[in-house]
């Protein structure tokens, strides 16, 4: 109104320059999250500290093509709300199904997510073979609900124990085909079975690695189990994790109930214009990950041998990486920081149950870098002999020799003896200065004493 008196805000009142003030006293409690994320930490995945110049850890699959990136030429893609209805109407067709049943997520791990926020709530129970997607049991505790976990160790899939572990309180069974970490497959007819024995139950059917395995049982889930939702990524063999961008397919009802689940705008548009591109059928997309299945079909049959020759019990796999167990954890750990040693990433699974004496490596999908592995793994495994300082080194080194441990003090030698494939192992007081910068340099550990790591022989 005119002539109204205005009134002035409070001034804010800021440090002056190079003033400081004491920190506010913090409450004496802070707010609690809900029950079922107390004690829940954050997806890591433990890390070597030595510099990795082959990460075999995440499953990412082949290097898009850098044309690729000539799709983002338009601004208007970064400023508009995006739309994934033109990546699912092009995935339903691909599937033969109506656009309706399918649903564009944030990586499959979303759909994941919103699955079992959708079909789950405190007090039901959720069944979930094991070792498994270590998401999986992590979402089901978010919801409060109860895992039930039948042993999944090896191949053969625990049929029998699924279906008495299922009962009126399940709501959710979780089949996941390849089997992550261990790369067993689940057949079609079990995955049938299954689904009738709890028809109450939606049958979560992750198929994140299926165009590596034999078959892909997509269609026939789909037409034959009227309770599964099939999830599917483009994070693996189409090499594009970074884009974040899964997506889901089952009967029309549920996936609206997943579509109410999220949020409405969760997968980008530059990674919906990206994905479409390098979906295009017989493009250099699709060439791509034809030529790195057939690559890792190979591959894996060459690293399955590798690791039983060396010692190492592998499980056969159909997905695009190899897993394997030892007879005792410190092997598992060894194994891993070996391989780091020689700039090779693998996982490991710490502290995880069932699964700490056992370690998943991705198949490269490229020979020369498969030759690589193998040669580290047989040099870690079992080395042809321990050279110890910079004289002994030159020495085996002049004599053509390979595949060995070498255990230095000095930077120089380290560095010398990762590039020449030999194994670095520093010599100096662990946790101190001097081991950072061997770490720096690529070491697999750093021991007071060369015989501070026998023990982790094979």
């Amino acid at each position: 109104m005119a002539g109204a008196p205005t009134k002035s805000l409070p001034s804010a009142s800021w440090p002056a320059p190079g003033e400081t003030r004491p920190a506010p006293t913090p409450p004496a409690s802070l707010p609690e999250p809900v029950p079922g994320l107390r004690g829940l930490t954050a997806y890591a995945v433990p890390k070597h500290p030595s510099p990795i110049d082959l990460p075999l850890h995440g499953n990412e699959g082949p290097p898009p093509p850098a044309a690729l990136f000539d799709t983002l030429r338009d601004p208007e893609v970064l400023r508009r709300y995006p739309s994934a209805a033109p990546l699912e109407a092009f995935l339903a067709a691909s599937l033969g199904v109506s656009k309706d049943r399918v649903l564009v997520t944030a990586g499959a791990d979303e759909a994941l997510d919103r699955a079992f926020r959708t079909f789950l709530q405190a007090g039901d129970e959720v069944v979930l073979p094991s070792p498994t997607f270590v998401m999986l049991p992590h979402y089901a505790k978010v919801v409060g609900a109860t895992v039930r976990a039948p042993a999944w160790p090896s191949e053969a899939f625990p049929e029998d124990e699924v279906l008495a572990a299922t009962n009126d309180k399940t709501k959710v069974i979780a089949l996941v085909s390849p089997n992550n970490p261990t790369g067993a497959i689940i057949p079609f007819e079990t995955m049938v079975r299954v689904a009738a024995h709890a028809p109450q139950a939606a049958v979560l059917v992750d198929f994140a690695y299926i165009e590596t395995a034999d078959t892909d049982p997509t269609a026939e889930v789909l037409g034959t189990i009227p309770n599964a939702l099939v999830f599917r990524t483009l994070s693996k063999v189409w090499g594009l994790a970074g884009l974040r961008v899964g997506y889901v397919v089952g009967p029309e009802p549920m996936i609206r109930a997943l579509r109410a689940a999220g949020p409405p705008f969760s997968v980008t548009a530059p990674s919906v214009a990206l994905a479409l591109a390098h979906l295009t059928p017989g493009g250099p997309g699709e060439q791509r990950m034809r030529a790195y299945v057939a690559a890792v079909r190979a591959e894996r049959a060459l690293l399955f041998s590798t690791l039983a020759e060396v010692g190492i019990s592998p499980v056969e796999s159909q997905a695009n990486f190899v897993f394997g167990k030892f007879a005792q954890d410190s092997h598992a750990r060894w194994f891993r920081d070996g391989l780091a040693g020689l700039g090779i990433g693998i996982r490991i699974f710490p502290g995880e149950p069932g699964l700490s004496d056992g370690m998943r490596m991705t198949c490269p999908g490229d020979a020369a870098q498969t030759t690589r592995l193998i040669d580290a793994i047989r040099a870690v495994v079992r080395p042809t002999r321990r050279v110890e300082g910079p004289a002994a080194l030159d020495a085996f080194l002049s004599e053509g020799g390979r595949g060995a441990w070498y255990f230095g003090s000095d930077l120089a030698s380290l560095a010398k003896a990762r590039q020449a494939g030999l194994v670095p192992i520093g010599l100096a007081e662990p946790e101190t200065e001097i081991a950072a910068r061997m770490y720096s340099q690529g070491v697999a550990r750093v021991v007071r004493d060369s015989n501070d790591i026998a023990e982790s022989l094979l």
